[in-house]
């Protein structure tokens, strides 16, 4: 049974407050969680249309309101706060999830989930808990059902308008269904198309009305004859449009309920608990927090400032569709995945990105992280050069990391001797950011506590010739895994004439003007990026770690590489193995004269980066093992 508690220490849990915000906290379990306590309920929002905060929601003044005039709306809480004042870092640590889970459990403490229950979520090496931080996680994505996750409900709003869903056909041959993220309004309309094409870029070919159809309840749609390989759209009517934007509200006003509380109420059961609060977004979340930013909801409906900071990570040039009519929050991914939805659309700098936060007094310290697939599909030059042209500078509080040679999405490490079968022609990228994310983030802490400055940022520069274009790329000779012929591209987007006001999508799909210059990391001899915050993994390698993979089958007609997913290509075992098969990169004997000098090196790189602030000490045994068991799986477990 769910019951509304009042004010409680940490989460000032109350009836009301006297701006709205959040109205009540609903607690449905507490449970003791060794050093914390673990809260599962719901939080319940009320915001006035009328304010000029609000006012950046797309269809806010179309939202129903309650007797007060107010619009309601509620996110799914899962939080864990410090049992004891002593242990509390001071920092809350509010996670965007990312379609209704976590993704720092996962990054940081290696944790993986099974059940998206809130009851079930598994914390891992628990790092978070044990460095005294409170843990939030709000729901704030309305397709986000229970069984994925933390889930959000907005208020819809009764308009009807124009929609496009979008398939992208891999395979051919064959008749294809599939579902659109908005139901018709009416199946049968006749003024709905359906076009095909086999590029980005290439006008849309309309398929005849009566080869296609869509179902009775008008939620999917079948083409009747074999389909191509392409991109097949929908344009139609659909009605009734979530307020999308209210979960951009939700987290403001969460993360400003966690920092401020109620007037008048006491915060001396846990006096250090609520000093900061730092947001983290990862990828989907991560474009989130730079649209969060960018629109203005860094200020709460007071002026104040939500979060002290925030770390955006691997989220690239990107925003999202998050906040306009018939918005679909959870399908953009890389450039390609977005389907020109309006998620790579500027400004993408610092300068544009965080001036509203600027003049509003309230601009967080933000931790920007790289991996090197966010250059490769998630347009991630955009954000630090001015359109490809020349470097661009970051805000003096920006600071960017980018961790070279990870992806973004890492693969499993093959046993020794595996042969990896996957939808990629190459082994997906192994290579993890867990050490570097946990130290940076402590880094960032110290940042908003006390001023404390952090490491220098790490990423390529135009000017050194760390960053070019990718015929410019020097990879090295490697037959067995060539190097990447194309890579996604990001055009200037016009949405409609009403878009920028009302983010109102009026022209779908939406019309392409010229491409932007996207640029990525150059490489050394062994294929390896040069620039950046270069891992162990990097410094020492045992192969070539890159962002990109290929699919299998290809998509070079669209210029789609591997989703998020990158690659790994093992060095030959002897020079005469390279040799023999053309391979330009220095063999492994060649390099190391086996396991322990390998080993060794290892140790001296993460000391040197302990010694850089980006990985902890007490986190190096775990990089050797992490280490030992790369050697095992790529020369064996029985090599010395």
């Amino acid at each position: 049974m769910l019951r509304s508690l009042p004010v409680c220490g940490l989460l000032l849990l109350v009836a009301q407050l006297v701006s709205a915000e959040v109205v009540r906290v609903d607690v449905r379990r507490r449970d003791d969680f060794g050093t914390h306590e673990r809260v599962i309920g719901r939080v319940h929002f009320a915001i006035d249309p009328k304010l000029a905060a609000n006012r950046a929601i797309a269809d806010i003044d179309l939202a129903p309101t309650n007797a007060e005039g107010k619009v309601e709306f509620s996110s799914d809480l899962l939080f864990f706060r410090p049992k004891q004042a002593s242990r509390a870092r001071g920092s809350v640590f509010l996670e965007v999830v990312n379609r209704g889970r976590d993704q720092s459990l996962a990054i940081m403490s290696d944790a993986q989930q099974r059940d998206m229950s809130p009851e079930s979520w598994n914390l891992g090496d628990r790092f978070l808990l044990e460095q005294g931080f409170a843990v939030a996680f709000i729901g704030w994505q309305f397709d986000v059902e229970p069984s994925d996750g933390l889930t959000f409900q907005a208020p819809v709003a009764p308009v009807e308008g124009i929609v496009r869903a979008t398939h992208i056909e891999t395979l051919g041959g064959r008749t294809i269904r599939f579902g659109v993220a908005y139901c018709a309004s009416d199946p049968s309309q006749q003024s709905a198309t359906l076009t095909f094409r086999t590029r980005m870029d290439e006008a849309p070919r309309l398929v005849p009305r009566n080869e296609w159809q869509f179902f009775p309840d008008g939620c999917s749609a079948r083409l009747g004859t074999a389909a191509s390989v392409g991109i097949y759209e929908i344009v139609y009517q659909a009605k009734g449009s979530p307020v999308a934007g209210l979960g951009l509200a939700a987290m403001r006003d969460f993360a400003a309920y966690l920092h401020y509380g109620a007037a008048g109420a006491t915060l001396r059961e846990t006096p250090a608990a609520l000093e900061r609060v730092i947001g983290y977004g990862y990828s989907q979340s991560g474009r989130f927090l730079r649209e969060f930013v960018r629109d203005g909801f860094n200020a709460d409906e007071r002026g104040r400032a939500a979060f002290d900071a925030l770390m955006i990570a691997s989220a690239g040039a990107g925003a999202g569709s998050f906040n306009h009519r018939f918005a679909m929050p959870g399908v953009a991914g890389n450039s390609v995945l977005s389907v020109l939805r309006p998620v790579d659309i500027p400004p993408f700098t610092d300068e544009g990105l965080l001036a509203r936060a600027q003049a509003a007094r309230v601009t967080p310290k933000i931790f920007y992280t790289f991996s090197s697939t966010e250059y490769w599909a998630r347009a991630g030059s955009l954000t630090h050069t001015d359109e490809g042209r020349q470097d661009a500078p970051l805000a003096a509080t920006s600071r960017l990391y980018f961790l070279a040679g990870t992806p973004h999405a890492s693969g499993p490490l093959p046993a020794a001797g595996e042969t990896f079968r996957s939808p990629y022609q190459h082994v997906p990228n192994f290579a993890t950011q867990q050490w570097a994310t946990r130290a940076l983030l402590l880094e960032l802490d110290a940042w908003a506590r006390n001023g404390t400055e952090p490491p220098p940022s790490q990423y390529p520069s135009m000017a050194k010739g760390e960053l070019v274009p990718q015929k410019d790329v020097r990879f090295p000779t490697v037959p067995s895994f060539p190097f990447a012929t194309y890579m996604p591209q990001v055009w200037r987007l016009d949405f409609g004439p009403q878009y920028g006001t009302t983010k109102i999508i009026s022209f779908e799909p939406p019309r392409l003007g010229a491409p932007y210059q996207i640029l990525v990391p150059q490489v050394n001899p062994d294929g390896n990026d040069v620039a950046g915050v270069r891992l162990p993994e990097v410094v020492v390698p045992l192969g070539t770690y890159t962002g990109w993979n290929v699919t299998r089958p290809q998509l070079s007609d669209l210029g789609y590489l591997s989703g998020l997913v990158g690659g790994f290509e093992p060095f030959a075992p002897t020079k005469a193995q390279r040799e023999q098969s053309g391979d330009a990169r220095l063999s492994i004997a060649e390099r190391y004269t086996g396991r322990q000098d390998y080993l060794g090196r290892v140790r001296r790189a993460a000391d040197d980066l302990v010694r850089l602030r980006f990985l902890r000490r007490e986190d190096v045994p775990a990089v050797l093992q992490r280490a030992e068991q790369i050697w095992n799986a790529v020369v064996g477990a029985g090599t010395r």
